[in-house]
């Protein structure tokens, strides 16, 4: 078992079940597939952003990702500025 001060990796999950029910109180006729894309959609931002983030956070010489460079690596990615940067101001 962890240290109480030791880290461990946990993986982001996208349940595409979960997903999918929250999409048939939308629609009740919303294929599986659909659920399966926006899943797969979300883990591709989320990985994006975090890359973009810990990309900052090296720069700045941190050990761990904080919301200024969450906010800042969106701001720095022409892409994901113009998707998000909105939602930032």
């Amino acid at each position: 078992m962890p240290g109480k001060n030791s880290r461990t990796y946990v993986a982001p999950m996208f349940p595409v079940q979960e997903i999918h029910k929250q999409l048939k109180k939308i629609d009740k006729n919303i294929p599986a597939s659909v659920a399966v894309f926006l899943a797969a959609a979300e883990e591709y931002l989320a990985a994006e952003i975090i890359e973009k983030a810990a990309a900052k956070s090296r720069q700045k010489g941190l050990s761990t990702i904080g919301v200024n460079e969450i906010s800042e690596g969106i701001k720095a990615d022409e892409d994901l500025n113009t998707l998000l940067g909105k939602s930032l101001q």
